[in-house]
């Protein structure tokens, strides 16, 4: 009788797309990831099926007019629809690990099952960074050439000078919130977050004044997350880091609302088990994210967190990660790899961010 057997390519297939999956559900983000453009991290795999080394999204800015009523002619009263990309410039980026003989092995793949868990945790941590940084990233525009707005790029906050962190928070006023009021934006991003006190933790009231600026944006409109069309529930995430996590957890408001709106159930709710918290449609997720510094007043560490709706960030993949096996030693180490070729950005066009507001808050450390 013969059985069927699945071809080596085939196996390798199946393990790298359950690899892929498993370390981006790791780092935290899988639940906000999607396809489609109301995705408030937009994935593109199309450069996986051809050669390239930049994915770009397009980006449909919303209209803004009321049409015509009655017997005005609607030919000649048409909007344009303003139209703009976003280029995700992909890297290659490999991790490896040393298996020796003394581990059990019988194929190549047998070989780096041994590693995937470490493997998968690393490029977890990786991605998670990668998004992290770019959250907290500084946009610059692109160029105004023959009436068309060149691709922004997106700069990590350390990696971008003076000049450019004053005209993005500028740029960005609308969407960039320092301490608990708008006023503290003085268009100086140093001045900026020296005004940033010890007492300006993150607070629901913070969280109400970055939501209201997330809805009332005066250029570029945000669209919130929306989970139903039918129901018409939209959702923001705010990504904050352990001090702001802590701050909104201890927020009185915050509290009340999970002992008398929640089911008082271990399993759940997050007063016994932590996770997610919720308040006034913001889902509210702790991640590992580093602060901007102890650039506050009087030395006050400050952090950015990061309130997404739709097309706030994106990730794109040229080559999803590929198991790679190097044997030496006489074939007593075995060298296991990953390979993956993977870019990411916050999205914006003509220097302006198109679904997140950064909040910048005193982080102070516990005593």
């Amino acid at each position: 009788m013969a059985y069927f057997k699945l071809a080596p390519a085939s196996e390798k297939q199946v393990w790298s797309t359950k690899f892929l999956g498993d370390y981006v559900r790791t780092s935290g983000f899988e639940p906000y990831m999607g396809t489609g453009d109301n995705s408030i991290i937009r994935v593109n795999k199309d450069l996986t099926n051809q050669n390239g080394t930049i994915v770009h999204i397009p980006y449909f800015a919303a209209l803004t007019g009321d049409g015509v009523t009655d017997d005005t002619p609607l030919v000649g009263n048409e909007e344009a629809m303003n139209n703009y990309s976003i280029g995700i410039r992909a890297t290659l980026r490999r991790h490896a690990v040393a298996v020796t003989e003394n581990t059990e092995f019988r194929t190549d793949l047998d070989i780096v099952n041994v590693a995937r868990g470490a493997l998968r945790d690393n490029r977890a941590q990786a991605l998670r960074k990668d998004l992290v940084k770019m959250g907290q990233g500084i946009v610059t525009p692109g160029a105004l050439v023959d009436g068309s707005y060149a691709e922004d790029v997106v700069k990590a906050y350390a990696d971008a000078s003076a000049a450019e962190r004053n005209a993005y928070i500028t740029a960005n006023s609308d969407r960039v919130l320092f301490g608990d009021n708008k006023s503290q934006n003085t268009g100086v991003m140093s001045t900026s977050l020296s005004n940033i006190t010890a007492g300006q933790k993150l607070s629901v009231s913070t969280l109400n004044k970055a939501v209201a600026m997330y809805y009332n944006t005066s250029t570029i409109a945000m669209n919130p997350y929306r989970t139903d069309d039918r129901q018409g529930r939209e959702w923001l995430v705010c990504f904050v880091g352990a001090e702001g996590y802590r701050d909104l957890s201890l927020d009185p408001l915050i509290q009340r609302a999970n002992l008398d709106a929640r089911p008082r159930d271990v399993d759940t709710n997050p007063v016994f088990q932590g996770g997610d918290l919720v308040y006034g449609g913001v889902i509210i997720r702790r991640v590992q994210m580093d602060n901007v510094g102890a650039v506050g007043a009087a030395g006050t560490p400050v952090g950015n967190a990061l309130l997404c709706g739709a097309n706030a960030l994106g990730v794109a993949w040229a080559k999803t990660p590929e198991p790679r096996v190097d044997n030496r030693d006489y074939g007593h180490v075995h060298g296991v790899g990953i390979l993956e070729i993977r870019g990411q950005t916050k999205l914006s066009v003509k220097g302006v961010q198109t679904g997140m507001v950064n909040i910048y808050h005193s982080a102070t450390a516990d005593l």
